[in-house]
């Protein structure tokens, strides 16, 4: 199994140098965050997509996804050690490690894994990265365990030597009417924020709907419901018999200056999201659409 660990090692070393003398002639996709301080290209004949979990990269021609998402782990060594245990989504999705992780660099490290995705057998390639600056990044490369290829893990690959880690950028102007933390607070309270997605793959379509209903008694109730049938876990679920909602939520400013909606869970979980707005006063949450709507048959479920 080591041989096929290190084959990925030098595989992404390959794609580093790959992907540096060949970026000019790439007519590749750059997705930049800069309110993260993280930026990535989307590989040629590949197509890109914001998700609710974070950004789907597709093709026509190969089975499969890559899935970019952020976690807040700082350390490498706290990394390794999560990685062990295996990556889990809720009740039906659950992906063990095959070999050990290789440690890529300092701040990288890939393996691949084996398990069930939505209670069907997959394989994927997965790689964590840290970032000095704040969030990180997991590069979830997967398909079902017959149709795992080697084009999926080279793009996977390719995707993760284009990612760049930056100072994150201060608020833009947009946003300067809200840098009073307590002004959010007033914003979002008695709201219900609405964010709804879909997409194609060549293994078929995927739709997501995600609701936050943010009461003025600093509870709240959160939903999410995914075509694809993937358990939400916690998320969903009210906890506490005598709690109201599923937790409680608060904003704040943090060291970036950026403002922060924080959901605290009553089993746990803290979801933390960066709210922007643009010059419409659309609401973003960590850079996805959410509608705010405050009454009517769609408004907020607070009692």
């Amino acid at each position: 199994m080591k041989s096929q660990t290190n084959s990925i090692t030098a595989s992404l070393l390959f794609f580093c140098l790959f992907f540096l003398s060949t970026l000019k002639a790439q007519k590749s996709e750059k997705i930049d965050y800069p309110e993260l301080g993280i930026s990535f290209h989307v590989p040629e004949g590949w197509v890109g997509t914001t998700v609710a979990s974070g950004f789907a990269i597709t093709s026509l021609k190969t089975e499969g996804v890559l899935l970019i998402i952020t976690h807040d782990v700082q350390h490498i060594q706290e990394m390794e050690i999560e990685a062990k245990n295996g990556f889990q989504i809720g009740k039906n999705t659950l992906l063990k490690p095959i070999n050990s992780m290789e440690k890529i660099s300092d701040n990288t490290i890939a393996g691949l894994y084996e398990g069930v995705i939505d209670a069907k057998s997959s394989k994927a390639l997965i790689v964590g990265m840290v970032n000095p600056y704040g969030y990180g990044l997991t590069i979830l490369c997967t398909a079902s365990s017959s149709a795992y290829s080697e084009n999926l893990q080279n793009a996977g690959l390719w995707v993760t030597a284009s990612v760049n880690f930056y100072e994150p950028q201060t608020q833009t102007t947009a946003m300067t009417s809200h840098e009073n933390p307590s002004e959010w607070g007033e914003l979002l309270k008695n709201c219900r924020l609405i964010y709804m997605e879909s997409y194609n793959t060549s293994g078929g379509g995927y739709g997501k709907k995600i609701k936050i209903d943010l009461c003025g008694q600093g509870y709240f109730n959160h939903s999410a419901y995914n075509s694809m049938g993937i358990d939400t876990g916690g998320a969903s679920a009210k906890y506490g018999g005598n709690n109201k909602g599923t937790g409680h939520w608060k904003t704040y400013v943090n060291a970036q200056r950026q403002d922060v909606l924080q959901l605290n869970f009553y089993n746990g979980e803290v979801y933390e999201y960066i709210v922007t707005t643009d010059e419409d006063d659309k609401t973003f949450l960590n850079g996805d659409r959410y509608f705010r709507v405050y009454e009517g048959d769609y408004g907020p479920d607070c009692y």
